[in-house]
């Protein structure tokens, strides 16, 4: 069984270009409250169905996940939960950008808790790719007409290189406090990033 997971909720629609059909096709496809709409105009069925259903009509199911409107976590958060629980850990988002900013750090704060729990995740829109890596060494794909920026989202990412981008480094470090990592470009086919310690956000953004 694949630990892959696709979940959709209600933020800005997507295209059908923007869809890894691959990634969805191997994976479980949740909806997300009025993600399921979203999913539905995409031609994409959902395996579950679940949120508080406080801004859209419960869909039209038996099997839909009810939560109290009063909780602790957003809908996208049940949904991640709800996968982790059925020991899904890759995670593609569609649906998670545009809309409000406090909702978009709140998206951005649960690919922290997925990684955090041991999986990973990418929240992917028509003009923008974002995903939180751990430690390690990354392969980072050219995406044409696409910017690429760097933050630190731990206090400190520390022994960051950077290679095959326009703007190379080697063994830096960078802080939450300064956006030293803004618009860079990637001039191969892919970047390779690489660190020692912290948690990097990773911005691929439409110029």
């Amino acid at each position: 069984m694949s630990d892959k997971c696709t979940i959709f909720v209600g933020g800005e629609p997507v295209s059908q270009r923007t869809l890894d059909k691959e990634f969805i096709a191997d994976s479980t496809v949740y909806g997300a409250d009025k993600g399921y709409y979203l999913a539905r105009d995409l031609g994409i069925e959902c395996d579950i169905v679940i949120g508080d259903f406080d801004s859209s009509p419960k869909p039209q199911r038996d099997d839909v996940l009810i939560f109290p409107v009063k909780k602790d976590d957003t809908d996208l958060c049940l949904a991640i939960k709800h996968a982790f629980s059925k020991g899904l850990k890759s995670f593609m988002i569609y649906g998670a950008l545009g809309g409000s900013v406090d909702h978009l750090i709140g998206n951005i704060q649960s690919l922290a808790y997925i990684v955090n729990n041991g999986g990973s995740g990418v929240i992917s829109g028509d003009n923008d790719i974002i995903t939180l890596l751990p430690q390690g060494r990354y392969i980072i794909k050219n995406i044409e007409g696409f910017s690429l920026s760097l933050f630190a989202y731990s206090e400190k990412v520390e022994h960051l290189s950077i290679s095959g981008t326009k703007y190379e480094a080697d063994a830096i470090t960078l802080d939450n406090g300064f956006p030293l990592g803004v618009s860079n470009s990637i001039i191969s086919e892919s970047a390779c990033v690489s660190f020692s310690s912290g948690k990097l956000l990773v911005i691929q953004s439409r110029r």
